[in-house]
Parts: structure tokens; C-alpha cells; sequence
């Protein structure tokens, strides 16, 4: 699949979320290392996130919901969401606008400030949020920034 978008793509810790090729998720849980700006700061970002597996038809439908979290503790107790996505079966997906399954080839770019509320975040991080009789996703995702 061809994209008509470039993305910077840098090693810093925590701007890789998850690599290529790495095994399915199947449970809640925080994805990759948190990515730490060294200060609070309001920086545009977007999220690019690359879907290589995923099952949509178990009985209830399986549901991803991936959150981007903005902190100034690195222990996430001031955590607030900058951003969302919700991928999965589209009938489930309840307050969302797709109207489609998502398909392994999905790419799903999701913009966002490390500033909300007038409040800016010094850390960012990932949280994915499954739901449905069987989830299981493969994805390789990172922050970045648009460039082109």
C-alpha cells in the first residue's frame, strides 16, 4: 500500500511505540516506552499507526481504543487524553464515525498538542483499550511529526 504522506521518523526513547512484526496484544496495557520531552512543552505531534493483524468478528465484535496520554508525572497519575482513535468492528465502535471494519493495511494518523486546557505535558504515552470475545491486535505505531 502506498501512502501520500511522509512522517519523520525518529529513535529518541518513546517515540517508537512498537516495531514491526512484533506479536499480537490481546489485553489492556500501556504500548512502548514513554516518551519524555525533558519539559513541559506544547509540541504537535501526530500519532501514525500501521495495522498488520486484526479480528473483528468474534460474538460481540472486538473493539481497539488507543489513547494518547499526556503526563507531567512520569508515574501517570495526572494523566489526561490528548488524542483517540477507535479501530475494530465498526458496529460496535458506539460515538465513532466509521463505517467500515478495519482491515490489517489500515493506516490511522491521529494529531494532537502535548498542550490541552492550557496545561502542557511533559510526557506521552500510548494506552490501548480492547474489548469483544477474542481481541488481538498487530500494529506498529510511532510519534512523530508531518513533514510533507
Amino acid at each position: 500500500m502506498t501512502f501520500n504522506r511522509a512522517y519523520a521518523l525518529d529513535a529518541a526513547t518513546g517515540l517508537i511505540k512498537r516495531a514491526p512484526g512484533q506479536a499480537a496484544l490481546t489485553s489492556d496495557g500501556y504500548v512502548g516506552t514513554q516518551h519524555d520531552q525533558q519539559a513541559a512543552t506544547a509540541s504537535d505531534m501526530v500519532l501514525v499507526l500501521n495495522v498488520e493483524s486484526i479480528v473483528t468478528n468474534g460474538a460481540t465484535g472486538e473493539t481497539y481504543k488507543f489513547y494518547i496520554i499526556g503526563s507531567n508525572v512520569a508515574d501517570r497519575s495526572d494523566g489526561e487524553v490528548l488524542g483517540v482513535v477507535f479501530l475494530g468492528k465498526a458496529s460496535q465502535l458506539t460515538g465513532s464515525q466509521e463505517t467500515r471494519d478495519t482491515v490489517a493495511g489500515d493506516r490511522v494518523v491521529v494529531p494532537f498538542r502535548t498542550e490541552k486546557n492550557r496545561t502542557r505535558y511533559r510526557y506521552v504515552d500510548v494506552y490501548l483499550d480492547v474489548a469483544g470475545t477474542a481481541p488481538s491486535i498487530a500494529f506498529n505505531a510511532n510519534l512523530s511529526k508531518e513533514i510533507c
